[in-house]
Parts: C-alpha cells; sequence; structure tokens
C-alpha cells in the first residue's frame, strides 16, 4: 500500500534552504489561563503568529485548502519559522495555508512582560496551556477561513506538542507529523534500548573510533589537572577561557562540553547550518577531525576535547579569542542543557514541572564522565528555584505515555544519528500511527528545507510522509502538480 501510495505521490523538493518571510504577522489575544473561572482566567495576552499565504488555495468553486499548523517550540518563533522548510516545500501540492504558532512565555508571547519569568509569573506555564493555546488559535483559523482539515506539525518538544495536539484535539487536527518527539522517555515508561549519551558516542566513533577515546581521556585529564599546583593557568589557556579558571567552575567546564559533543550529535546535519550555532556540515566528523589534528600537533586529549568541543561555541569563522562558558552553557534541570537567555529559565521551569528527559551518562557505555542526576536531585534544585517539584507520574496520566494503540493518524519520524531517538516511537503502533526511520537524519532533518546534499534516507522519509498526508487527508497532493513539477519527479 505505502509503496504504491509512494510511486504515485513522489515529488520533487525544491533544492534550497530559502524560506520566504511571513506574508502576516499577527498578534492572537490568548487567554492567560485555560482551565479556571479565578479573575485571572479572563485576562488575556499577545500571542504571536506568522502566516504565509502564498499557497493557499482558497478556490473558485469554495474549496479550501489546509491548515498547515507549526506547534512553537521552547524558542523565538523565529528559530523554527526559518529552519521548516518541508512545510513551504509541499504546501503548494496541498494549496496549504501555513501557519505558525509561538509558545507562551517563549519569544515575544510573555503573558506577563518581563515578569513572566518570576516564580509567580511562570504558573501558567505548561505544555496543558499551551496545548490549548494551540487549539484556540487552530479553532478561530477554521472558522474564520472556513477551513476543514488541518495537519499539525513539529520538531523535538513542538514534536512532542504536535502529536498531543491530534491526541487532545481529534476534531481540530486531523494528522500530526511528530518528529524527534521522545514521548516514551519523557514519560518513563519504556526502558530505551539505547541510553542518550550512548548514542552521541556511537556518533562520534562512526566518524572515527578513536575519537570517543579521547574525549574520554580529556575528561580524565582535566579531572587530574585540577589537582595539580598551577592547574588555572593551565586550564584557562587549554580551553581558552576569557577568565581564569577556579576548581569552583570544574563542573560547569565539564557540563559546557559535555553540551557540545551532545548539541553536535543532535544537529549532524549534511551541509552547514546555524539552526543551533553556525556549523559546517557533518559536525560531529569536523570536530572529531579537529580532536584528531590536534592529537597529531600537540598529543595532549584535553587539548583535543578543547578544541573538538569550542567548534559549537566558535562556529564556522572560528573568530572567538576566548570562550566565556557561563554565557555560553547554562545548568538546569535538563542535564541535556536548557540554551541561553530567558528561554533558558522558561524550559528550566517546564523541565521541574513536566518533563524528566535522557539518562545520565555513566563512562561505561559512554565517553563522558558519570553524571549523578535523579528524582531526588531534580527535587532538590527546582524546590530551591521555583518552589516546585517533578511529578513523574502526572505525563504519563495526561498524555497517553508510550501507549499509543487507540490513536491515529499521526507520523512519528526519527533519525537514527539523533540522540533523542533513543527516546522516540520507532515501530509502528497500528495502521495508522506509522514510525519513520532515517538512518542517516539528525534531529528532524525531515522538517527541514530540502538541501542538494540530503541522504537518501531523509529524501524517502519525507516522501512517505507526504503520501501518508494525502492518504489521511484523502487528497491526491499529484493533482496539484503542473506538468512541470511532474517533469522534476524525484525517482528510485
Amino acid at each position: 500500500m505505502i509503496i504504491l501510495l509512494l510511486l504515485s505521490v513522489l515529488i520533487s523538493l525544491t533544492l534550497s534552504d530559502d524560506v520566504p518571510k511571513p506574508t502576516g504577522i499577527f498578534q492572537y489575544s490568548q487567554k492567560v489561563d485555560h482551565y479556571s473561572y479565578s479573575p485571572e482566567a479572563s485576562q488575556t495576552f499577545s500571542q504571536r503568529l506568522f502566516e504565509y499565504n502564498k499557497h493557499w488555495d482558497c478556490g473558485p468553486n469554495g474549496t479550501v485548502g489546509p491548515l498547515f499548523v507549526y506547534t512553537g517550540n521552547e524558542g523565538p518563533l523565529e528559530s523554527f519559522y526559518y529552519n521548516t522548510g518541508f512545510m513551504f516545500e509541499i504546501a503548494p501540492a496541498f494549496g496549504a495555508l501555513i501557519l505558525f504558532v509561538e509558545h507562551r512565555y517563549y519569544g515575544e508571547s510573555l503573558p506577563f512582560g518581563s515578569e513572566s519569568f518570576s516564580n509567580d509569573g511562570l504558573r501558567y506555564l505548561s505544555s496543558t496551556q499551551a496545548t490549548a493555546d494551540f487549539a484556540e488559535v487552530i479553532n478561530h483559523y477554521k472558522k474564520s477561513k472556513n477551513i476543514t482539515q488541518v495537519v499539525s506539525f513539529g520538531g523535538s518538544y513542538g514534536g512532542m506538542l504536535t502529536a498531543w495536539m491530534r491526541l487532545r484535539y481529534p476534531q481540530l487536527v486531523d494528522v500530526a507529523l511528530a518528529a524527534s518527539a521522545p514521548l516514551p522517555m519523557m514519560a518513563r515508561t519504556a526502558k530505551p534500548k539505547q541510553a542518550f549519551f550512548e548514542i552521541v558516542t556511537e556518533d562520534f566513533k562512526a566518524a572515527d573510533e578513536r575519537c570517543p577515546d579521547i574525549v574520554r581521556k580529556g575528561f580524565s585529564q582535566l579531572y587530574n589537572i585540577v589537582k595539580t599546583p598551577g592547574y588555572q593557568a593551565s586550564v584557562t589557556d587549554t580551553f581558552k577561557l576569557c577568565k581564569t579558571f577556579d576548581v569552583s567552575q570544574f563542573n560547569h567546564l565539564v557540563g559546557w562540553a559535555r553540551n557540545a559533543m551532545l548539541m553536535m550529535a543532535m544537529v549532524d546535519y549534511p551541509y552547514p547550518a546555524s539552526f543551533m550555532g553556525e556549523l559546517p556540515a557533518w559536525p560531529v566528523k569536523h570536530s572529531c577531525k579537529m580532536m584528531l589534528e590536534e592529537m597529531e600537533t600537540s598529543g595532549n586529549e584535553m587539548r583535543a576535547l578543547a578544541v573538538g568541543a569550542g567548534l559549537l561555541y566558535n562556529g564556522t569563522d572560528g573568530t572567538k579569542s576566548c570562550f566565556n562558558i557561563y554565557e555560553d552553557f547554562i545548568e538546569c534541570a535538563d542535564i541535556t542543557g536548557c540554551g541561553t537567555g530567558p528561554e533558558a529559565k522558561a524550559w528550566d521551569f517546564q523541565c521541574c514541572t513536566e518533563f524528566q528527559l535522557a539518562t545520565p551518562s555513566t563512562n561505561v557505555t559512554d565517553m563522558f564522565p558519570p553524571l549523578e542526576w535523579n528524582l531526588d536531585i531534580a527535587s532538590k534544585y527546582c524546590e530551591a528555584n521555583y518552589k516546585v517539584s517533578p511529578d513523574p507520574v502526572d505525563a504519563s496520566l495526561n498524555y497517553w505515555s508510550a501507549d499509543f494503540s487507540a490513536a491515529s493518524n499521526i507520523i512519528f519520524s526519527n533519525g537514527l544519528l539523533d540522540p533523542w531517538h533513543a527516546g522516540g516511537v520507532l515501530e509502528d503502533v497500528n495502521p495508522t500511527v506509522k514510525a519513520i526511520i532515517i538512518a542517516e537524519g539528525a534531529h528532524h532533518l525531515d522538517l527541514r528545507g530540502s538541501n542538494k546534499d540530503d541522504p537518501m534516507s531523509v529524501i524517502l522519509a519525507r516522501n512517505q510522509e507526504v503520501a501518508l498526508i494525502a492518504e489521511w487527508l484523502g487528497q491526491k497532493a499529484t493533482d496539484n502538480f503542473t506538468e512541470d513539477d511532474s517533469a522534476n519527479l524525484v525517482h528510485f
């Protein structure tokens, strides 16, 4: 069935990373609280929307194309709008209206302005409030524009949200494409076959089998050198730190280096990209190569580790003369990092209330120093910072956990280079809850715009995604292709 669909729906995606500017930027008057009847429930805030309507078929015969809506992530809307070219490439075939909705407490969608990040202001930050926001916006669009079909898209946390939209609001969302969405890991209901940091290690080993050992020994040397006289100058020089290193900064420096390795594994794209930093093509291979070259020059694993980790923060231009590790990396309740800026605090809070994600590193199956992080430690941290504690039961009760057997029309895609795939849905659940595996794919690579250097596995994945969306919407995407489009179809 799927093979036949692929043959009929195979599409040619424009080989360009360019995403057009929004045709409209709007502010939607959104409820602060969807779940109470208190006086505050009547308060509203401005939620930012990006719309692109150039491909929308609002048809002369009364036909109206579907709404493609992206459920915003833990960051400013621009970051995801300009890195989700797939939606723009397939929109013409469906005559779709494109809409990106910014997540509350991120970007410019702040319920209480600068006070949003106070402990009191954060009380309305949750994924349940966020999905209710999306539902309000989608319902408004459906009614005001006579739209009858909606496809929801999202990657990473946005992918979790987009799956939840189909689960919680099936009357509003007809199809959901959830890319790199680690729902079972978040719910702690299924023990992954591989741990997050083990996959990062395997990515570096695939680049060169010597690299994990360099990283492991580099961390070991760092541990040992801080016990010796004069370590301050040595570590400061080796890692090119802007401020003189002190042993009190030790754990943060380790986190800074660990974060660099895992982020490069996440965004190990086959071409230069700036999604989470200015990085070259295949950044894991590039970082590994830099470490090997440093070993040939100095023979010092700690220096090699510093060089390899510095790639994430230094970017492709390599212009930084020194690193400020406290600006580059923020420690938080998410051991894989919370990013930087105000968004870091918002995500930190969510990880203190809703999400317990990646398992710690062990130095046994992975190349990183042991990291102790459990519910007790997290609770103490969260109580001290926000007066809240994680609830390990809440996610499995509210979000279907890892049991999607009663669900329908959800695509879960995962790339095997992405360490988050350890917590993803990796097998078909039923005929309409499908898992798509991308062998050479990093973090939601399939949602990015097509590129001439894309591996075949992501081309096939996108074609399958289009076929499923077309089937589940009951449409034929090929009906919207011109003869010129047909001449450019991808054939295998």
